[in-house]
Parts: structure tokens; C-alpha cells; sequence
């Protein structure tokens, strides 16, 4: 009999009268060779003889040898199939396929499946395939078959054959999860290969009842639901996933997704806005349903209901630090609350939010100063006015609301002030200008009194002032200068004063007057004053023993008393004990070196950088300069430095002493056109300051209280409107 009849379609048996006394099973190959008969000895035979009876010999019998094991021949065929020795493997599967029990259907069907699998090897498909099928007939659930039979109609391209043998396959498997991953496979199929919607949603809905919780199998069924437009199926799916997801931005998405399609496919919009409030609950940074929520409430003019959800929306955000958004919220809170539902209080309520997250947001504070004048609240109105122009000092709308806050209280100087502020950015009007030529200095104030110490830290000082670099910078200066002095006097790099240069502070010239003039107002020691003929700038402190300025011929002649007032008090600043060692230490390299290695006396471990001078005595030999009470006053320093988590920002530093002392030359000048015109026509970059900084500043100064209650005390403020008595001839 050939291999195609044993294994073809056609497949013979092999009868039970083949081989006397074996179970009948599919014949693989002719039965071996009976071996010859053993006489069998029973066990009456091994008894002696009896003298009475005599036992007749037993008949002689013959028996079959023992079936071979089958366990050697399967490691024989495996070993043949490692080997690709197909033809062997195949006989040897046979073999054994003749030796199992026909009893046995799994051990059957698995030798089935290795006949098939070496059919497959020798490219003979159809025989494996009919195999396979044996292999199901004997055991329906042998899932090595199934996945051959389904590996032969997908390379078939045998869909409905695929469809099949999944199905059975299905039906074969025990596991839900595995059942649930064998129906999404069956899925694909339906969707994909037979472009059949409806079966593909039917299995995956099957799937989703085995494992009820698989992402996968529910985004796969909401992509079908949306092709079909079975929308409320949709949404029950974005239900599901809503319900099993830990993570609150997916919850958010899925939650704005149904609201989406509430509102656009189904256009119910109490419902979406539900899901909208849902998606907000759910994920507070979801922005997009914050908008819609917005625009669709805000269409409606449902201003209490959005109200609610914005007042719901800031405590979450807030919950989870999210101060940006929270910011954002407020804002639009105190807007809903102030223009549609006319609630003052509770705008207020809302803008004080935004402006404690963000003290620089200038437009929550402007709507909030509108709100306080409107209350009747204008010292509140006012002061949140001068903050925004803090923050904002080119904003003009800001100067006009205080000119007319300022006006109604009778508060001239300040009304003064800020009408100058508009004045230099072009945007005063009729009565700012009236204003402005009723009080113009025609030249530089008259204090009744000098400026007191603490005003200097109370009202002059400008953003960025340390006063623990203040102090350490008052310890170390006379010690440090003194070294510094030293090195460039070494170097002959100490310029020579001629004492016939020097001038006499009771002198008469108007520059000499004006400096000692001014320091006197700024309670400062007045430097020795040098007229000489290569300066510069005009003005600049020379290095010396005493500390002294060289004048040059620019500031000698054809400058105002008001121009040189402000020069005078800008430079001047400079000289105050814990600004003076910029003039020996002007770089920021310079000074942090200075500091740091007056750090380092009380700091022995900290690091310091070289100095830029490499030759440099004064990291060496400063600590030996100090006198008790400089150390004890640096320690203190150094200790309370230490205790903020010693942070320092010594640029910041330099630009607040630069910007301070443009402040002094505007309080002395008393004109901010007189300050702004100084600066603009000069070059000057200390501390990298640009000039619209230097611009801002002394126009948010301008409108400051700290400059109008200055004014107040050194008694140069306005104190009346009322206009100026008629001239006598």
C-alpha cells in the first residue's frame, strides 16, 4: 500500500483480525513479524508428583512478544525532524500512531498533528490539512490543529475558512482571556479581511463580556461604534473606559469626548454640558472643555451655573498646585461675577485671587482698583493703581485713572506727579498739561530738610536691594579700599591730584554750590571736589585717599542748576558707605569676589573664585585688615545670610544702586523731564541696565507713595491747587 493511500484522503484501517489479540487501530505499517511461541509453565506444573494422580502434560501453546514503547520512537521521529529527515520522521509517526491505544484521542490527535506538520515540511498542504482534520475528528479541541488549520486558510487567503476554524478554536479554548483574545483576532477577521461591521462589533462585544475590563477591546469597539454612528453605544463604551481608568487626564478626555458628542451628534445640550462639568471634575486642566463649557453656557447667558463651575474649578486647580490655571480661572471669575452678574463683592473676591498668585498681573489689579473707586474705596483704588504702574510703567491708561483719583482727593503733588508721568509718554491732555505748567520747578527742589538715614532704605531704594550685602559691604569697605589703594599705588596707577585743582567747598562756582548743595540734601559727606580737564563723562569718582570727583569742563558751563542737581545727587549716591567700594570694585566680578572672600572669613570651607586682578592682596589679607568690631559686624551679617539659605544676586545689587541713584538725582532735580532728558542723552551702562529699565523705574517711582510721602517729609510737595496769586508789578 503506497504512503498517499495510508495518508491521502483515502486512509485504510487496520482490522482487528490483523494482529490476533491487539486493539484495532488506523494502520501506519504492516504489522512486525510474530517471533516463535514460548512454552508457558503454569504453576501446577512446579509441584512435585503425586503418587496417587498423575497431572496430564499441559497442551502447548504459543503467545505474541510484548508491543515496542512508543516514548523511544517519538524521540526517534523528534530527532528526525531536527535533522529534516522527513521521510523518516514520517514512518516513525506512523509507527507509533499504530502502537497508541484507539482509545486515546488526545495522544491521536497530537500524532495527527506531527503528521501534518512533516506534510507541511515537504510542501504537501493538502495532506496536512487532511490531517489536521483527522486530528479534530478524534479530538475536537486540539488546538495545535486548529492553529495549522488556520495558518493554511490564512495563507489561503480562505477567510470564511478562518472565520471557521477561529470559531472552533474559540469553542476550545477553557480561559476567558484566552477566548477573549481568540474573538478579537476573529474581529479583525470580520472587520478587516471580510469588511462584515456588524459581526466584527458582535465579537468584540463577546470579547468585552469575557474581559470586561480591556482597554484595548473597548477602543476597538468605540472605532467601530463611531464608524456605524451608533452614537449612545459610544458613549457607553467612553463610560466604561471613564469608569476603569486611574488616571484623571484620560478620565477627562473620555468625559469631553461623550460631551462632544451630546452636543454634536446629538444635540442635547443640558447633557453635554453635564459631561463638560464631568470632563472639568474629573481632569481641571482639561482647557478645551473649560471653552466649550464657556462658550456654551456663555450662549445660553447661563451666568450663574458657569459661575458655580468656576468657583469649583479654582478650589481643585488649587488642590493640585496648579496656580497658573487657578490664575487663568480667577480672572474669568472676577469678569463673569463684575459684568454679568453684577456682583462687586464677589469680583472683588476673584481678582484679589488672581493678584495673591500673581502679584504682577497688572490687569486683575487695574480691574480691581476700578472696583475699590467704584465702592468709594479710593486709598484701596489708588495703591493697587500704583502697583500696576510698579508693574507696568508704560502703561498710560494707569496715570490717568491716579490723576483723577489723586484730583478728587485733593491730593495736588501726586496729581502733579503722575500728570508728568503722562507728560513723558505723550499722553497728557489739556488739564494733565494745565497742571503740569501751574507747578513746573523752574530749578531744583528746596528741602526744609535733609534726607534722614532711614528714608533711604524706607522710600529711595529701588528693586533689588540686599541689605545683608549692605552690611558685609559696610564691615569690609574701609579695609578692602585701603588694600585696594595700596595695589595701585604699587602699580602707579593712582592718578595725582593737584591741590591747586582742588576746590573749596564755600566756593561760588555753580557746580561746586550744587554738589555741596546736594550732599548736604542727601545726607552725605561731600567728596573733595577737582575741576579738571580730561573727564570723560564729565563727572566720575577718582580713587583716592579721601574720597574725591574730578568735574570737567561739560558740567562747569552751559548746564542748568535743575541738570546738575541730578547729576549731582545720582553720583553722590555712590558715596554712601555701603555703595563706596563699587567705586574701587565697579565689575560684578570684582564685587563678588569682595564678597564672597568676605564670606569666606567666616566661612572658612567656601569657594571663591579668582579674582579677576590675579595679583590681588585683597582675599589674603582683608581678614587681618578687619578691626573687632568689622568682624563682629560681618558675623552677624554672614550668620543671617546663612539662615535665608545664602542666596545672593549681586547684579541685581549693582542695578538697584544705579537705579537708586537716578532716583536721588530726580528727587533733587524735582522734575521728571528734566531726570528722563539726562539720561536719555548719555551713555551710560552700569550694571547692563538698558534705558527703557532706567525709564520704567523712575516713572513707576514718580507715581509711587514712597516718592510723594518723601516729598511730603523733605517739605517740597505741592500743598495747594489753587491758582498762584496775580504777579505785582
Amino acid at each position: 500500500m503506497s504512503e498517499s493511500e495510508q495518508f491521502g484522503e483515502a486512509n485504510e484501517t487496520v482490522t482487528e483480525e490483523s494482529v490476533p489479540g491487539v486493539v484495532a487501530t488506523p494502520s501506519l505499517m504492516p504489522p512486525p513479524e510474530p517471533l516463535p511461541s514460548i512454552p508457558v509453565l503454569r504453576e501446577s506444573s512446579l509441584r512435585p508428583p503425586s503418587s496417587s494422580a498423575r497431572i496430564p502434560p499441559a497442551p502447548t501453546s504459543r503467545s505474541l512478544p510484548p508491543m515496542p514503547a512508543v516514548e523511544p520512537i517519538l524521540e526517534l521521529a523528534a530527532d528526525a525532524r531536527e535533522r529534516k529527515e522527513w521521510d523518516a520522521a514520517l514512518e516513525l509517526y506512523k509507527k507509533a500512531l499504530f502502537l497508541i491505544d484507539v482509545t486515546d484521542g488526545s495522544a491521536q490527535a497530537s500524532l495527527y498533528a506531527y503528521v501534518a506538520e512533516v506534510k507541511l515540511a515537504q510542501d504537501k498542504k493538502r495532506e496536512a490539512e487532511t490531517n489536521f482534520e483527522k486530528a479534530l475528528a478524534v479530538n475536537p479541541a486540539h488546538l495545535r490543529s486548529l492553529d495549522g488549520l488556520v495558518s493554511l486558510a490564512v495563507e489561503a487567503r480562505e477567510w470564511p475558512r478562518v472565520v471557521q476554524y477561529r470559531t472552533k478554536r474559540i469553542a476550545a479554548l477553557e480561559h476567558p482571556d484566552d477566548r477573549a483574545s481568540e474573538l478579537c483576532r476573529l474581529a479583525d477577521v470580520f472587520e478587516i479581511q471580510l469588511d462584515d461591521r456588524d459581526k466584527a462589533v458582535a465579537t468584540l462585544e463577546t470579547a468585552d463580556r469575557e474581559r470586561p475590563e480591556d482597554v484595548g477591546i473597548l477602543l476597538k469597539l468605540r472605532q467601530l461604534y463611531e464608524s456605524e454612528r451608533k452614537w449612545p453605544r459610544v458613549l457607553d463604551v467612553l463610560d466604561q473606559l471613564c469608569r476603569i481608568s486611574s488616571k484623571p487626564r484620560e478620565r477627562g478626555a473620555y468625559r469631553f469626548a461623550q460631551a462632544d458628542i451630546v452636543l454634536g451628534r446629538l444635540r442635547e445640550e443640558p447633557r453635554g454640558l453635564a459631561f463638560l462639568e464631568l470632563a472639568l471634575d474629573e481632569d481641571p486642566q482639561h482647557d478645551r472643555a473649560l471653552s466649550a463649557l464657556f462658550s456654551v453656557r456663555t450662549r445660553r447667558e447661563e451666568w450663574a451655573e458657569l459661575a458655580v463651575v468656576h468657583e469649583r474649578l479654582i478650589d481643585r486647580l488649587a488642590g493640585i498646585g496648579d496656580r497658573a490655571r487657578a490664575w487663568e480661572v480667577c480672572k474669568k471669575l472676577g469678569t463673569l461675577r463684575r459684568d454679568k452678574l453684577l456682583d462687586g463683592p464677589g469680583a472683588m473676591e476673584a481678582f484679589r485671587g488672581a493678584v495673591e498668585l500673581y502679584p504682577d498681573d497688572v490687569e486683575s489689579r487695574a480691574s480691581l482698583a476700578e472696583l475699590y473707586a467704584a465702592k468709594g474705596d479710593r486709598s484701596l483704588a489708588v495703591h493697587e493703581l500704583e502697583v500696576v504702574a510698579m508693574h507696568a510703567p508704560f502703561r498710560s491708561h494707569t496715570f490717568r485713572r491716579l490723576f483723577d483719583l489723586h484730583t478728587r482727593a485733593q491730593r495736588p503733588d501726586r496729581a502733579w506727579l503722575v500728570a508728568t508721568c503722562l507728560e513723558e509718554l505723550s499722553a497728557a491732555d489739556v488739564s494733565h498739561e494745565l497742571l503740569i505748567e501751574q507747578f513746573r520747578p523752574e530749578g531744583p527742589i528746596r528741602p526744609t530738610t535733609a534726607l534722614d538715614e532711614a528714608w533711604w532704605d524706607e522710600y529711595l531704594r529701588a528693586p533689588g536691594a540686599d541689605p545683608l550685602v549692605a552690611e558685609i559691604l559696610r564691615a569690609v569697605s574701609n579695609a578692602a579700599i585701603a588694600i585696594r589703594l595700596e595695589e595701585l599705588g604699587a602699580k602707579k596707577k593712582l592718578p595725582v591730584l593737584e591741590a591747586s585743582a582742588k576746590q573749596d567747598k564755600a566756593g561760588t562756582a555753580s557746580v561746586v554750590r550744587t554738589f555741596v548743595w546736594a550732599a548736604r540734601a542727601l545726607g552725605i559727606t561731600a567728596p573733595d571736589l577737582y575741576l579738571l580737564e580730561d573727564v570723560p563723562s564729565g563727572i566720575a569718582a577718582v580713587p583716592a585717599v579721601q574720597p574725591a570727583t574730578a568735574l570737567g569742563p561739560q558740567v562747569r558751563s552751559g548746564m542748568t542748576v535743575q541738570k546738575l542737581a541730578f547729576l549731582a545727587g545720582r553720583h553722590l549716591t555712590y558715596y554712601r558707605p555701603e555703595h563706596y567700594a563699587l567705586v574701587f570694585f565697579p565689575t560684578l566680578a570684582d564685587l563678588s569676589s569682595l564678597v564672597l572672600s568676605s564670606m569666606r572669613l567666616v566661612i572658612p570651607q567656601l569657594s571663591v573664585p579668582p579674582p579677576a586682578d590675579v595679583d590681588s592682596r585683597v582675599g589674603s589679607e582683608l581678614g587681618a585688615r578687619l578691626t573687632d568690631e568689622e568682624k563682629a559686624r560681618l558675623e552677624e551679617a554672614v550668620r543671617r545670610l546663612e539662615e535665608r539659605g545664602g542666596q545672593l544676586d549681586l547684579l541685581a545689587w549693582i542695578r538697584h544702586v544705579e537705579l537708586t541713584a537716578a532716583r536721588a538725582g530726580l528727587l533733587l532735580a524735582g522734575d521728571l523731564r528734566v531726570a528722563m532728558r539726562m539720561i536719555k542723552e548719555e551713555a551710560r551702562a552700569i550694571g547692563e541696565l538698558s534705558l527703557e529699565t532706567k525709564r520704567g523705574d523712575l516713572l513707576s517711582f514718580t507715581a509711587s507713595p514712597d516718592y510723594g510721602k518723601l516729598r511730603e517729609r523733605m517739605g517740597v510737595a505741592i500743598l495747594s491747587t489753587a491758582p498762584p496769586p496775580p504777579h505785582e508789578d
